[in-house]
């Protein structure tokens, strides 16, 4: 039977088994936590299958006699379900029960669960080692970061020059502004680049709301510009095909590229974002560091959504949050009430779009 020294050896062992491994991007020196999940080998409901279910992840299967030991990059309280399903037998007919822990995890900690039948919740590790003596099934499992489970809480120990740039654009005339959550989180001060009539000039916002679990946070200026006007574009959030043509506004890598707004030209490559979430879509067009938080158009003018970020495992693809979240995102914050927005540009030339847009489109720096 294994002792609590074998179970810390056991989890020593697996770190370095799972840290040797990439999941989108590097996860080298990147802080985190360790969730082991263990299921023993009681005849008790051996013939129900459990499935472990983490927000934007893929679900896995916590298997009889079986350890996971799963690497969390997130942090702050995540909610882990267990849906068991047990067959009919000639006793009782078939059933389905869900658990959920909830857990507010800090980077470095380890947790432990408890997830056998009939149970799923969190346990000392002293109580699991006592389950562990013919447990042989070890399995690792890791975060996704490709769609993490809450990517504002991730921290990158190695920020690139442009960690501090993204994009912002105009969504009401009373001068609020969106841009993406992890463009914000754990920053101090916020700063627009507004460039008007040729002019560029520096304008303070202070942060009015984030939704960190669609990425999407709203500003306000801090000193409100009555000539900034309204947005031009209307929302559009339903009758999106895949093939549609489709445009992202931003600035990618400002201080390389310069603070001329960029363009790139795309389609809808699936109506649905990594590991099949319905709250993006994916497109080709291109996205690089600095576009994050720019508008995504289509041919009219519409928006169609705010950009979220490049595939780190596909070339040419990238995602955007669609615009039913952003409106929804919106209708819940308290105190903005953002008039109806109409399109204007539906005649215009698409050159005369992207000039009409680019006026309400701009740099965000962040000090951390």
């Amino acid at each position: 039977m294994y002792t609590p020294f074998d179970l810390a050896r056991l989890i020593g062992f697996l770190s370095i088994a799972v840290c040797s491994m990439t999941y989108g991007q590097t996860t080298k020196d990147r802080p985190y936590a360790t969730i082991v999940m263990v299921r023993s080998g009681n005849y008790i409901g051996s013939s129900c299958t459990t499935t472990i279910r983490l927000p934007n992840q893929r679900a896995f299967d916590l298997s009889l006699k079986s350890v996971v030991r799963y690497t969390i990059y997130s942090q702050g309280d995540i909610a882990i379900t267990a849906m068991t399903d047990c067959p009919a037998s000639s006793t009782s007919p078939a059933a389905s029960r869900s658990r959920q822990v909830s857990i507010n995890i800090e980077h470095g900690k380890v947790y432990y669960i408890d997830g056998s039948v009939g149970r799923f919740e969190l346990s000392d590790s002293l109580d699991l080692a006592k389950q562990l003596g013919k447990i042989m099934n070890v399995m690792v499992q890791a975060e996704s970061l490709e769609l993490p489970i809450d990517r504002a809480s991730l921290v990158d120990p190695k920020k690139k020059a442009n960690a501090g740039q993204c994009t912002c654009f105009l969504i009401s005339k009373e001068g609020f502004l969106v841009t993406n959550a992890h463009c914000v989180e754990g920053a101090s001060k916020f700063t627009v680049l507004v460039n008007k009539n040729g002019i560029t000039r520096s304008s303070k916002v202070e942060l009015v709301a984030t939704d960190p679990s669609n990425d999407l946070a709203l500003l306000r200026f801090v000193e409100r510009d009555t000539t900034l006007g309204s947005p031009q574009f209307a929302f559009r959030t339903s009758g999106v095909e895949q093939t549609e043509r489709i445009y992202a506004l931003g600035f990618p890598y400002a201080e390389e590229m310069g603070h001329e707004i960029k363009i790139t030209e795309g389609i809808i490559s699936a109506k649905s974002g990594p590991n099949g979430d319905i709250s993006k879509y994916q497109i080709s067009a291109a996205l690089n560091p600095g576009n994050s938080g720019g508008p995504l158009i289509d041919e009219n003018g519409n928006l169609l959504g705010v950009l979220y970020a490049k595939s780190t495992i596909a070339e040419s693809a990238g995602y955007a949050i669609k615009a039913s979240y952003l409106r929804a995102f919106l209708d819940n914050v308290e105190g903005y009430n953002g008039e109806e927005l109409s399109n204007q540009l539906k005649d215009l030339s698409m050159s005369a779009r992207v000039k009409a847009l680019s006026e309400g489109i701009w740099i965000l720096k962040v000090d951390q």
